[in-house]
């Protein structure tokens, strides 16, 4: 087991350094298809390169692995050329260090939302999977919602839930709450046709 570790370690630690340059293989199930932008193809090595990296990460034991990321670093006097990822067990991190690893996580979330759907799209149009086509009809719809009354305000918002949670030890006393019903939607007819 130990050898197992020190093997995957090295592995890591090559594949750290060469994070850099393109890899001469392609993963099982990545697109065979290359885009013909530069941008595209630049994209798709680095996307191969971050499933290298992370699957030395998955042979890791599963409690080193929990606590074990691949961190962007730049070794060298800030030029750009030395640029790579290095392994950090996130366990051992300062407050600095902990603080930039959560903003680098969180800087292009918009992105990966992104990057998840166009991949899903990719993969439809790769097997030709045809989506739904049932339209769901409804009349009269009614929807309505009960909520205690709290001080004459039956909305029902966060402040007033939390005022209600707190007027609760009142019901040991035997007081008894108000309900009321709010109508959110009354008497509405329609069509929901899918893919729109």
């Amino acid at each position: 087991m130990a050898q197992s570790q020190a093997q995957a370690q090295a592995q890591l630690e090559e594949i750290g350094r060469r994070s850099s340059r393109r890899l001469s293989f392609q993963l099982p199930g990545s697109f065979s298809e290359r885009s013909s932008s530069i941008n595209g193809s630049f994209r798709e090595e680095n996307d191969d390169e971050k499933e290298l990296q992370w699957a030395a990460i998955e042979r890791l034991p599963t409690f080193r692995r929990l606590r074990t990321s691949l961190f962007d670093y730049e070794s060298g006097n800030g030029n750009g050329k030395g640029k790579g990822k290095r392994l950090i067990d996130v366990t051992k991190f300062g407050a600095a260090e902990r603080r930039l690893f959560i903003e680098s996580l969180i800087k292009h979330i918009e992105n990966d939302n992104l990057k998840l759907l166009q991949k899903q799209k990719e993969r439809i149009d790769r097997v030709d999977v045809k989506l739904p086509t049932i339209e769901v009809r409804f009349n009269n719809l009614n929807v309505e919602a009960e909520c205690q009354v709290v001080q004459g305000k039956p909305l029902p918002t966060l402040w007033n839930a939390a005022k209600a949670s707190f007027s609760g030890f009142s019901r040991f006393a035997g007081l008894k709450h108000e309900e009321a019903k709010i109508t959110i939607i009354k008497n509405v007819s329609g069509i929901i046709r899918p893919s729109r």
